[in-house]
């Protein structure tokens, strides 16, 4: 996640006056009262964790978990003055806010706790880091597969994600009229959405929910037709077809559609269906039709 950001209003400089009183700071895993992972007493070590707790955006984020460290502060004397948890390395939660507060740069604050025996916080971010990175190219991949006439949709088809609904009924039939406007020839349109459906993850959960829209679209062709345009398909439309059957909304259709198909297309199937699990699921499937 990004760092900065516009304030959201609020008194972002609230946390770093109250910190400015602390001789004392001891770091703690959370949920609950864990024990003190370590404690740190140097002015310029606490001068540093609190440059690195300053924040871009007011009050306004919300998180649901724990937190992954609580930093526990103390005055002169070891009285305690306040208590900040860290989550995540992209903001932070302190009883003087109502919620959580973006960080202005959260990889200081981890690297703070790194360098002092806590380098899981680090970890985390950097392995969350890399998902969002292969996630992006992920979606870059199957965006630049999409149909050229349904580009101007790619944003709609990407907001998916958020909701997890796929599209709706009316926007279906409208995109799908482009469609079917641009691709008359029910084969050429059904590979073209094969080879879309190819460029996902792999995942046959439906997860993320955008990569399911190429099958939204499938499920509308009728299972003669896609066994015609079957026979002319490359590895890649074979592929995205085998994604089609192995995704679970599709489960209910597989018998019709393998019905359809010919021995040799369903034997062409199981040679591209590189999972071993899927392709004895497949073949299972195909065995009761025999």
């Amino acid at each position: 996640m990004p760092f900065g950001g516009e304030s959201a209003g609020g008194d972002s400089r609230a946390l770093d006056r109250v910190l400015a009183a602390a001789h004392l700071v001891r770091v703690r895993e959370m949920p609950g009262e864990s024990p003190a992972l370590f404690e740190e007493r140097n002015p310029l070590a606490l001068a540093a964790l609190r440059e690195a707790l300053h924040i871009a955006d007011s009050p306004g984020l919300t998180c649901m978990c724990w937190g992954d460290v609580a930093l526990d502060f103390f005055t002169t004397g070891d009285r305690p003055l306040t208590t900040v948890t860290l989550h995540h390395g992209y903001s932070i939660r302190w009883d003087g806010w109502p919620q959580h507060a973006l960080l202005a740069d959260g990889l200081r604050a981890l690297e703070w706790l790194a360098v002092r025996g806590v380098p899981a916080p680090l970890h985390e971010y950097r392995a969350a880091e890399q998902r969002r990175i292969d996630a992006d190219r992920t979606a870059r991949l199957w965006v630049s597969q999409i149909p050229e006439p349904l580009m101007p949709f790619s944003h709609l088809f990407l907001d998916t994600a958020a909701t997890a609904d796929g599209l709706t009924p009316p926007r279906l039939t409208e995109v799908r009229a482009l469609l079917l406007a641009a691709y008359p020839n029910s084969s050429d349109r059904i590979l073209r959405l094969c080879r879309w459906h190819a460029a996902g993850s792999g995942a046959h959960s439906a997860h993320p929910a955008h990569e399911r829209i190429p099958a939204q679209f499938l499920d509308l062709e009728h299972a003669a037709d896609i066994a015609t345009a079957l026979e002319l398909a490359d590895h890649t439309a074979t592929t995205g077809l085998i994604r089609y059957l192995l995704s679970w909304p599709t489960r209910n259709r597989v018998a019709t559609l393998l019905t359809a198909l010919s021995p040799t297309t369903r034997h062409t199937l199981l040679i591209h269906t590189r999972d071993p699990r899927s392709r004895i699921w497949l073949q299972r499937r195909i065995s009761r039709l025999e």
